[in-house]
């Protein structure tokens, strides 16, 4: 099954997937205009009466009714975490680089890059290599028969996560769908390189014990 392609919101965009239901759909667009300061929780400090400017403004999903409140193009409310979790075979350190970048991607995307490059260095080392330099471990996977699809996704997890740490590359600030693509590109490589590995293993595990000498007898030959 085909995974849903993911539309983030972006300021003045019609459509996108909604921060607060998760899904895609029309967003209506308008100017916060109250500038009244009322109530009773005010009582005893000072007060003050002040138009907001048209950098303020706010969306409302036509699917759930939330408002999403932006100052300038960055989402003030609400704080949520628009990407998948991560997938459960990560190493725990790992999904802790993950979850950060998540937590962080609306404030800042190049640090959120740049969070999701450090947890692909310690993703080439739960698989086995250095973890040192992530070009060599790439080089050392190629070279014991990773499938080109794979390695295509650590290049561009690479790369791109370079483009945090090396501004002037990829503007990530204002490319943050690239950004996004990386949380995907991380789950997609620990699913294909760990999560499935080790559900072949373990079905290759319950085949019964004669049907597997006999397999093991004959790779010797």
């Amino acid at each position: 099954m085909t995974k849903e392609k993911h539309y983030p919101p972006i300021l003045n965009y019609g459509e996108f997937h909604c921060p607060h239901c998760g899904v895609f759909a029309e967003q209506q667009w308008g100017h916060i205009t109250g500038h009244h300061v009322y109530g009773d929780d005010f009582y005893g400090v000072s007060k003050f009466n002040e138009n907001l400017s048209s950098e303020w403004k706010m969306s409302r999903c036509k699917h759930c009714s939330e408002k999403i409140i932006w100052l300038e193009n960055e989402i003030i409310y609400p704080k949520k975490m628009i990407v998948d979790l991560p997938n459960d075979d990560l190493s725990g350190d790992i999904k802790k680089d993950y979850l950060e970048a998540a937590n962080i991607f609306s404030d800042s995307p190049r640090a959120s890059a740049a969070l999701l490059r450090l947890a692909l260095q310690k993703l080439c080392k739960q698989l086995g290599e250095k973890g040192k330099n992530i070009n060599d471990d790439i080089k050392e996977l190629v070279k014991k028969g990773l499938n080109p699809q794979i390695q295509k996704s650590l290049d561009i997890l690479r790369i791109t996560g370079n483009g945090a740490v090396h501004p002037g590359e990829i503007n990530l600030e204002e490319e943050t769908e690239k950004v996004l693509k990386l949380f995907e590109l991380l789950n997609f490589i620990a699913e294909k390189m760990i999560t499935e590995q080790k559900e072949i293993d373990s079905f290759y595990n319950d085949l019964p014990e004669n049907s597997k000498e006999a397999i093991e007898k004959r790779d010797e030959k």
